[in-house]
């Protein structure tokens, strides 16, 4: 079937959006319903012509593991488009940065080290899969290790009373109405947040911060922190590929509001752990709302005199005026782990 040149699939619109969303925009809006600002649809595409073959891939999966000290980790090859039967090595480096060292009979498509310690952090393992036109090589297997348990904090009821909702609207910009309610039933499982964001009439933008009062750290009492780990389920609770909902971490901390730098889609109309990222640092999160940074300060700040945090997440919807956006959140959950 040949599509019209002048405009661009809704798929491929609906990728932009997504796209952008990396970006840390909030909203796309315009002055009607078409895509302003999208380019005409070129061939092969949109001409039926066949699409270019699916380049060859190799991952290392999870690509950052938390572990405490006496605990097993695997990390296992996932691999797509490489042809022929495949082979595996892997090699390990003690710290981003330093050379890899074969590991000696670490050829299969999984690795595991039975009882991590202290050695082990912050070690990086690479794994090369060789097909029969070729070698991929894939460095993203992250190991941080902690000799103390860490700190959990969760949340899979999601009662109104246990958060609290704030709006930061861009200046010049209209605020985009939103409503939020606990349903007892359809979450993953049982109760979870249902969040409905309507896209403004005319230009506006918004961003919204959820934050738990009682997620609260004290480095000052607990100890340093030394990695964050974050986790979520998402939904999507209406049919749209024209719409996108972003995901993300946030900590309060001394009136300055920070963002992980892990930003994650959520676009399925089924549960999915859509916003999960290990061994987060210091310099994986950002400055978004408050104060500047003074020279020298650490924002945030990790260390056994910092100031409290509260954990919580931020919301960000991508789409067209008018567009009434609904999307879900169960199972969250924030991780504290000292060294």
């Amino acid at each position: 079937m040949r599509l019209d040149r002048g405009r661009s699939p809704i798929w491929i619109r609906g990728l932009a959006l997504a796209g952008i969303g990396l970006l840390g925009l909030v909203a796309i809006v315009g002055s009607g319903g078409g895509a302003p600002g999208f380019p005409p649809c070129e061939p092969p595409i949109c001409d039926g012509g066949p699409l270019p073959p699916p380049p060859p891939s190799a991952a290392v999966q999870p690509a950052y593991i938390t572990a405490l000290v006496g605990t097993p980790v695997t990390y296992t090859a996932v691999t797509a488009n490489i042809p022929g039967t495949l082979s595996y090595q892997w090699r390990r480096a003690p710290a981003i940065g330093s050379n890899f060292v074969e590991i000696p009979g670490a050829t299969g498509k999984s690795y595991s080290l039975p009882s991590v310690n202290l050695g082990d952090d912050p070690a990086v393992f690479m794994v090369t899969v060789t097909g029969s036109q070729g070698a991929v090589s894939s460095l993203v297997g992250h190991l941080a290790v902690s000799s103390t348990p860490g700190i959990v904090f969760e949340d899979s009821e999601f009662r109104p009373a246990d958060w609290v909702v704030s709006t930061v609207a861009d200046p010049g910009q209209v605020p985009f109405l939103h409503t939020d309610e606990r349903l007892t039933t359809g979450g993953n499982p049982g109760a979870f947040r249902k969040m409905v964001f309507n896209v403004p009439e005319g230009a506006g933008s918004s961003r919204l911060f959820y934050v738990s009062p009682s997620a609260t750290y004290d480095p000052a009492l607990q100890g340093a922190v030394y990695v964050i780990d974050y986790a979520e389920d998402c939904i999507v609770l209406q049919s749209s590929q024209t719409t996108n909902t972003v995901s993300n971490l946030v900590i309060e901390q001394g009136g300055r509001r920070y963002l992980s730098n892990t930003n994650r889609d959520c676009v399925l109309p089924t549960w999915s752990a859509v916003a999960s990222r290990a061994s987060l640092g210091v310099a994986d999160f950002r400055l978004f709302d408050g104060p500047a940074c003074n020279v020298g300060q650490s924002c945030p700040d990790f260390s056994a005199s910092a100031l409290p945090m509260h954990f919580g997440y931020w919301r960000i919807v991508f789409g067209a005026p008018g567009d009434s956006i609904a999307h879900g959140i169960d199972n969250w959950k924030v991780t504290v782990w000292r060294r």
